[in-house]
């Protein structure tokens, strides 16, 4: 409600209660003449005596003109024993004050009727036998036998049932207003004094207006009923019951008015068994410590004890402020089952610690918080609580909330928790539209669902957090939490966003086994179209107790983690760490954010797998993901399946100046288990700019393997692909193996496979390929204890300016690596060298099979050992090839530039004519004048022949072929790249060389 319709409401409310003060400040009771038998008052001292009225069957009827019992009076009915209703209408101009005692006769209910309104004053208080219901309705009706009306004074002789409703046939029904706080006796547990209206216990309290205004006044209805509500319009309010249990139904459609408590207003129906409030109002607003309870009192009930619930129903706004509260709960030393809060309204806010509760603090479960909101829910720093105390057995509630829109900021929580011997609740929350959790209150409580074991001494599983909404929104340490300090799994964390999913400024998702938790952790579940993680941001899975860690589960359509988030799956306990699974349609994306599965330095147990399923991963400015052991346990694997690209730009700049890319190690010196495998299935891959695809020890165990699979191309350009044995591990490296068609290694680009430790042996590198290209790249296995070998297979392998392809044996009498390629073209230009070496025994093997090699003569093929005896062997194998034309030693320059001048016949005069000239073979001819010239940059003899043979057959009749005239198979010389970046075989005539290649016929071309 806004502050303006507020101080509308309490100023028409204030306004009444002056008006109706006034006109009754004179009067008191006096009786009218409108019944059969009229109602007696005569008057002994301070009270008033009220006898005689009409009855019919159980019912006894009275008429006032007046009723108002001023300060230290009674009005007390002198009703027989028989009498099950008293009812009491007042048809003057002048509303009642009450401010002495209304006594009646048991058993009897008392009805209060009067159109002009109701006021209970501070010392106000009933001594009835019965229920109470006070009402500023025209009229009550009985069934089908008619009213008994206050408007309209009628004979109620026939009216001998009880009665079934209220009946309003005003446009703005009076107000009724209880401030009392007058000494009411021990409540049932005599835990202390009940200051206000009170009935007897198990009976109900009932006021029907026009608006209900309570400031400071108390209601009590202990193990009873209390509910109040009304009408702003014309109407009928059901009246249920039999006997003594009363109730209301009010009509669908008809406006109600508003119910006010303010100045630290109580309704109170705590018992040892039963107790239920209800509000039906179209406001309802408690300010300043009011509050509304219900449940087990203290030190009573049975375990068949169930207290009643708390229903609102206000049709508007629900507001709560100003540590006002909704309770029902087991009390300390009390068993049973309290009852549940249930909420219905078209908006509710909760500020300034506000709460709604329901808890056990004794034996037995805790109720239900059931919220439905038609249009909004704001909480600022309000809460809800379903909580198990300590010391306390049984269960807390579940949390259920259903609106359009849900908004928490400034700590605001919804907690259901467990601190003994029981299980924690569920938090369900289902918003139509949005869901926002924003911020820390002034203490640095953050705004957030929790479901938690929350005591080391507690006992019991934690319960599942179920958010379904069209988008949720966390920031600025916002939180979800499902945790376990206890002996007791931690439940799960469930979203299912239809369109966004944004975690923001260090908010989080977080399910975990704390360190001195016995239990599993949850999953953390997030389904969405989209998923952002930005400024710190993290979903964490984690166990730092005994138990495993939860998994986290991602499906969307994108997923983005920027500027320091991260998806943490791991353990610092006894047991296993989580996997993280993304399943992203479109794209995955990290910056400067990171995807870790660890077990972390006192951790003992398995590291989980990062596993990403996509079509586009990009890593840039230190995006990670890591699956590492610091502890006793092996490292995770890191499972990249993406349709199209994965990409891994550069490093973090900013902070900590790491490299993006994939991780998988064995990480701490003291850490005892295997690196797990990188595997990455794509379209293409690319590395640049530092980024590192890296698998490395450091302790007691082997690292792991990386394994690359891609459709197309797997570039690395001034990145690196690496696996490490560092000097203190203890176990061997792990392999590299690359299958694609495309493979680059750039600028300083490396594939390696190393190991700084004795005794360790370095990985293999292994590489299919339909081209590999290295241009001022490397392929290199150090080793210290022997394997680090390389095989490649492709169909050409091209060498360019300073490349490398080395295994290197440093260890002592450890053989160096051997060197395995397989390719139809092999080349080896401008200082690159393919080389197997051992520092202190025999060098390795080179085994080369291939249809042609080329090589500068600054590019070296070597095995060498520690000595020239200990030398390797280089094998090369050109089958079915003449071997002096197997190998062919390129010119460093490898084109003349003195004939690079074009010498095309000229088709002008040279005195008229420009010359144009061009450098090359291929594409535009040497000279304008010329036809386009032979695509061919090596000359092919067979194409020559072949050509002459088809210019021949144009003017001479085909002859018989002679030996002659049979093409000669001619070996391979040269080569050039076709139109797919292929690279193919070209022959030069059988007396060509390396030095001639370049010197090719410069003669005309005719096509």
């Amino acid at each position: 409600m806004s502050f303006r319709n507020t101080c509308w409401f309490l100023g028409i409310a204030v306004g009444g209660a002056i008006s109706l003060a006034a006109n009754s400040a004179s009067a008191q009771i006096t009786s009218d003449t409108t019944l059969p038998n009229n109602s007696i008052v005569t008057i002994n001292g301070k009270t008033f005596n009220i006898d005689g009225g009409t009855t019919a069957g159980r019912n006894l009827f009275h008429s006032f003109q007046q009723f108002s019992v001023p300060t230290d009076n009674t009005a007390s009915f002198n009703n027989a024993a028989d009498i099950q209703n008293i009812f009491s209408r007042v048809t003057g101009e002048s509303g009642s004050n009450i401010d002495g005692i209304i006594k009646a006769n048991a058993p009897a209910n008392l009805f209060l009727i009067n159109p002009k309104g109701i006021i209970f004053g501070k010392n106000a208080r009933l001594d009835v036998g019965g229920s109470f219901v006070g009402t500023t309705a025209n009229a009550i009706q009985f069934g089908n036998q008619g009213f008994f009306s206050a408007s309209a004074p009628n004979n109620p002789a026939l009216l001998t049932v009880n009665p079934s409703a209220l009946f309003f046939n005003q446009i703005a029904a009076a107000s009724i207003t209880n401030n009392s706080v007058a000494d009411a006796g021990l409540n049932p547990s005599s835990s202390f004094t009940a200051t206000g209206l009170r009935v007897p216990d198990g009976k109900s309290l009932l006021l029907v207006g026009g608006d209900i205004n309570m400031d400071g006044g108390r209601l009590y209805a202990f193990g009873g009923r209390v509910e109040l509500g009304g009408l702003a319009s014309g109407g009928t309010v059901g009246l249920n019951g039999d006997g003594s249990n009363l109730s209301l139904s009010f009509p669908d459609g008809v406006e109600r008015s508003d119910v006010f408590l303010s100045n630290g207003a109580q309704v109170r129906v705590t018992a040892g068994d039963g107790g239920s409030i209800a509000v039906k109002a179209r406001n309802l607003e408690m300010t300043d410590g009011s509050y509304l309870y219900a449940g087990i009192e203290r030190g009573l009930g049975s375990d068949n004890s169930k207290a009643g619930n708390i229903e609102v129903n206000a049709q508007g706004t629900l507001n709560l402020k100003d540590n006002s509260n909704i309770s029902n709960s087991v009390q300390s030393g009390a068993t049973g089952q309290a009852g549940d809060i249930n909420i219905n309204t078209g908006s509710l806010t909760l500020s300034n610690g506000a709460e709604l509760r329901t808890s056990t603090y004794g034996s037995g479960k805790a109720g239900n918080v059931n919220i439905n909101a038609r249009e909004r829910i704001y909480f600022d720093r309000g809460f809800v609580f379903s909580t198990l105390q300590p010391r306390a057995s049984g269960k807390s509630g579940d949390i259920i909330i259903n609106t359009g829109s849900l908004a928490l900021i400034n700590g605001a929580e919804l907690v259901a928790t467990s601190y003994g011997q029981g299980d924690a609740g569920n938090v369900n929350i289902d918003a139509r539209d949005t869901v926002s959790f924003d911020g820390r209150d002034s203490r640095g409580y953050p705004s957030g669902a929790f479901s938690n074991v929350e005591s080391e001494n507690a006992v019991g599983n934690g319960g599942d957090i179920n958010i379904n909404t069209g988008s949720l929104y966390l920031s600025n340490g916002a939180v979800i939490n499902s945790r376990t300090r206890g002996q007791g799994n931690a439940g799960s964390v469930n979203i299912k966003a239809r369109e966004t999913v944004s975690f923001d400024r260090s908010s989080s998702a977080l399910s975990s086994v704390e360190s001195t938790g016995v239990g599993n952790g949850g999953d953390i579940k997030i389904t969405t179209g989209s998923l952002y993680l930005s400024n710190g941001a993290e979903v964490n899975a984690r166990t730092r107790g005994q138990g495993n860690g939860g998994d986290i589960n991602i499906k969307t359509g994108s997923l983005a983690l920027t500027n320091g988030s991260e998806l943490l799956a791991t353990t610092s306990g006894r047991g296993n760490a989580g996997n993280v699974n993304i399943d992203a349609r479109d794209t995955v994306s990290f910056d400067r954010s990171y995807a870790r599965s660890s077990v972390l330095s006192m951790g003992v147990g398995k590291g989980g797998d990062i596993k990403i399923t996509t079509g586009s991963l990009a890593l840039m400015n230190g995006g990670e993901l890591i699956a590492t052991t610091y502890g006793r346990g092996d490292a995770g694997n890191v499972n990249i399946n993406a349709r199209d690209t994965v990409s891994f730009d550069g490093f973090d700049a900013v902070y900590s100046k790491t490299p993006s890319g994939a991780f998988s190690n064995v990480e701490s010196e003291k850490a005892v288990g295997n690196g797990g495998v990188i595997n990455i299935n794509t379209g293409s891959l690319y590395l640049r700019n530092g980024a590192v695809v890296n698998s490395r020890t450091r302790g007691q165990g082997n690292g792991g393997s990386v394994k690359i699979n891609a459709r197309d191309t797997v570039s690395f350009d001034r990145s690196n692909a690496t696996s490490e044995v560092r000097s203190t591990g203890v176990g061997n490296g792990g392999d590299i193996t690359i299958t694609t068609k495309l493979l680059e290694v750039l600028n300083g680009a490396r594939l390696s496979a190393t190991t700084e430790a004795n005794n360790n042996a370095a990985g293999n590198i292994d590489v299919e390929a339909n081209s590999i290209r290295l241009d001022q790249g490397t392929i290199s296995a150090d080793t210290k204890a022997g394997q680090g070998n390389i095989e490649l297979r492709s169909r050409d392998l091209i060498l360019f300016r300073g490349s490398q392809i080395t295994t290197n044996a440093t260890g002592s009498n450890v053989i160096g690596g051997n060197i395995n390629i397989d390719t139809d073209v092999l080349a080896a230009v401008e200082k690159s060298n393919i080389s197997t070496d051992s520092a202190d025994a025999r060098g390795g093997r080179v085994i080369i099979n291939t249809q042609g090699l080329f090589r500068s003569p600054d590019s070296t093929i070597t095995a060498r050992g520690a000595n020239p005896q200990l030398n390797g062997i280089v094998q090369i194998n050109t089958p079915d090839i003449d071997p002096s034309h197997g190998l062919v030693s390129l010119p460093v320059d490898v084109l003349d530039p003195s004939k690079q001048i074009a010498q095309g016949c000229s088709a002008f005069d040279q005195a008229t004519a420009s010359d144009f000239k061009v450098t090359g073979r291929g594409g535009l001819p040497p000279s304008p004048d010329e036809p386009l010239s032979s695509d061919a940059v090596w000359e092919d003899t067979r194409l020559g022949a072949t050509t002459a043979q088809r210019l021949d057959s144009k003017t001479t009749a085909t002859k018989p072929k002679s030996e002659s005239d049979t093409v000669q198979i001619i070996p391979a010389t040269g080569w050039v790249f076709n139109g797919k970046g292929e690279v193919t075989l070209v022959s030069h005539t059988p007396n060509a060389t390396a030095e001639n290649l370049a010197a090719s016929s410069q003669s005309c071309h005719v096509r």
